[in-house]
């Protein structure tokens, strides 16, 4: 009873804290006009990947961006297999990796993250492993990744590094007992910096209140699982679900365990954010448009089509929340031209009001996106998009958010 008795007291006191730093330290540059909502535009400042830049520039299948505190980014690139690393200006400076089993060299890149030392990290699901490398490409160390049995393959979306630990996000696995029901599987996972000793999961997927006849919805999960953002103190976190409601969860590290601190109701998209299909039929009669799937997983087919995700989430310097998602045009259930998906940001404050949105940009694809495209945010606050167009080559763009009076 006194146990618990100081958890909630813990509880209370690191919320103040939080609550009175995020005051503190929110002096807000976005105006209280027009009920409080301002709207977002953005300015590009580089774009790497232009058909007509030399043939160094061009990107195959760019699945992460991370820059250093030089400005240099580092763009995974899964098709070469290479990490090219351009300037702050976006001039190409070198290209390291390759394909290979050797010392940093890559089977695949499925995740790139830069650690607190200013290292890479790379997920290769080809050779298994999980790679740390220096800035320059030169190899540092791998771990196996634990392929004993399904349920512990761990292969995170997102990593964040905090103390001794890890944090990630993946749908499944990750959990040590067999059999957990699919509802039931956390989405988030405390690992050693070695990934080879797992301590915790936290937030189940049913805490996100699908029922038990979504698994259309479920599986949607293990392909874009959703983003998260761990404050520059470690305290909290931030989390926009892959199929994006309107809904928002912020946790916050009491003592080794992470609680949900609150949900924060954003804004809603302009259509439902999905639709589960009820017969091979109407999948057929939509198979042609954005966002519809078929799915076999765990005695499907479960079929639907999504109309809403997750781009990227990020706290700002001010303690504000700054959020992407996506929505597909022809949320009328008709098919327009070129299968646009538009993204919209929003400013969030520390309350989790919403001070500034907009639609910023629209992509042409058809397949939904299976990693944020929003990517990173760097020290100067400017943003880094992934723009798999389906009709022109992979860019990787840059730009600031712009607040329009």
């Amino acid at each position: 009873m006194k146990a618990e008795y100081f958890k909630i007291v813990l509880i209370l006191i690191t919320y103040m804290f939080l609550l009175s730093a995020c005051k503190s330290g929110s002096d807000d540059n976005i105006e209280n006009i027009n009920n409080g909502i301002l709207s977002l535009s953005i300015k590009l400042d580089v774009v790497i990947g232009e058909e007509d830049q030399p043939p160094e520039y061009l990107l195959g299948e760019p699945v992460g961006v991370r820059t250093d505190h030089e400005g240099n980014i580092y763009i995974a690139d899964r098709a070469s297999l290479t990490v090219k690393v351009f300037d702050n200006d976006g001039t190409y400076l070198h290209s390291f990796g390759g394909r290979g089993r050797g010392p940093g060299e890559f089977q695949n890149i499925n995740l790139m993250e830069k650690t607190p030392e200013g290292n890479l990290f790379i997920l290769d699901r080809g050779k298994l492993e999980y790679i740390y490398l220096s800035k320059q490409g030169n190899y540092l160390s791998s771990h196996r990744v634990d392929v004993s049995n399904q349920t512990t393959q761990y292969y995170p979306h997102r990593v964040f590094w905090y103390e001794d630990k890890t944090i990630g996000i993946r749908r499944s696995g990750a959990i040590p007992s067999l059999g957990l029901p699919p509802f039931e599987r956390p989405l988030f996972h405390i690992y050693s910096n070695d990934f080879q000793q797992h301590f915790e999961s936290f937030f189940p997927f049913y805490e996100l209140g699908y029922s038990e006849y979504e698994h259309f919805i479920w599986n949607s999960f293990g392909w874009l699982p959703g983003s998260f953002d761990l404050s520059d103190n470690g305290i909290k976190l931030v989390y926009s679900p892959g199929v994006y409601n309107g809904v928002l969860y912020e946790f916050i590290r009491t003592g080794n365990s992470w609680v949900l601190n609150r949900k924060i109701n954003a804004v809603k998209p302009s259509t439902e954010a999905y639709e589960i299909y009820t017969s091979n039929e109407q999948y057929e009669r939509n198979s042609h448009l954005p966002g519809v799937n078929k799915i076999h997983y765990f005695g499907g087919p479960y079929i639907g089509r999504l109309y809403s995700v997750d781009a990227g989430i990020f706290y700002l310097e001010n303690g504000n929340i700054a959020h992407f998602y996506g929505e597909w045009r022809g949320g009328d259930k008709t098919l327009e031209k070129g299968n646009t998906l538009d993204i919209i940001a929003q400013i969030l404050d520390c309350e989790g009001e919403v001070k500034a949105q907009g639609h910023i940009i629209s992509i042409e694809r058809d397949a939904r996106p299976s990693l944020p495209l929003i990517n990173w945010k760097d020290d100067e606050g400017k943003f880094y998009l992934i723009d798999s167009n389906k009709y022109g080559v992979p860019k990787v763009k840059k730009f600031k958010l712009v607040e329009n009076k």
